[in-house]
């Protein structure tokens, strides 16, 4: 728990009072390794903040081929490589907009995460500026992220891709498959089997 009050604390700075008021509005749920917090087609209602564990998010296309779009865990270190994870487990486009999400989102571990409402979300934004802020910081965030992991598709080879994955998160083939490894690379497994044996 102290992790995510940290990493609440880079948007906005928390008093004990703070921390204490904003964690009765949440509720702690565990899932087991393959289940699915949400589904391709849920209608996001809630935000989760993980503690623990790996979870991915993807998107299925009709031909059976799924696309891995972000990793999700919690470090220390986990605001100086927003573009290789996220702490927030929610398709937040369509969490704000009320649609079927377009992403999907499997347990790669056992995981704990920190569950709060839509209705509480708001609630909490309404009560002080300072959590409007942290809204506002939270979309700033959110858009920087998706800007260099785009950006860090279209420019760099997937020799370079691999190596900022693995420098950013040096235990990940203990954690995490190689074909969704590969599939956040957007690079086949047989390419990601030959890139990690020239080296």
């Amino acid at each position: 728990m102290h992790q995510l009050k940290q990493y609440i604390n880079n948007f906005i700075p928390l008093k004990d009072e703070d921390w204490h008021e904003m964690m009765k509005l949440f509720k702690s749920y565990s899932y087991k390794k393959g289940e699915f917090i949400y589904g391709s087609s849920d209608i996001p209602a809630e935000v989760n903040f993980i503690i623990k564990g790996v979870v991915r998010s993807f998107k299925m296309e009709e031909d059976g081929k799924d696309f891995t779009w972000a990793f999700y865990y919690l470090n220390d270190e986990v605001m100086e490589h927003r573009m290789i994870s996220d702490v927030c487990v929610v398709d937040y486009a369509s969490f704000l907009r009320n649609r079927s999400a377009e992403l999907a989102f499997e347990v790669m571990e056992d995981c704990t995460v920190m569950t709060i409402t839509k209705q509480n979300l708001f609630r909490l934004y309404q009560s002080d500026e300072k959590w409007q802020m942290f809204a506002t910081k939270i979309a700033e965030d959110a858009y920087c992220a998706t800007r260099d992991r785009t950006l860090t598709l279209l420019t760099k080879s997937a020799k370079e891709r691999l190596e900022i994955l693995e420098a950013y998160f040096p235990d990940i083939f203990k954690r995490v498959s190689q074909q969704h490894i590969a599939s956040y690379l957007g690079i086949t497994r047989q390419s990601l089997n030959r890139l990690r044996r020239e080296r």
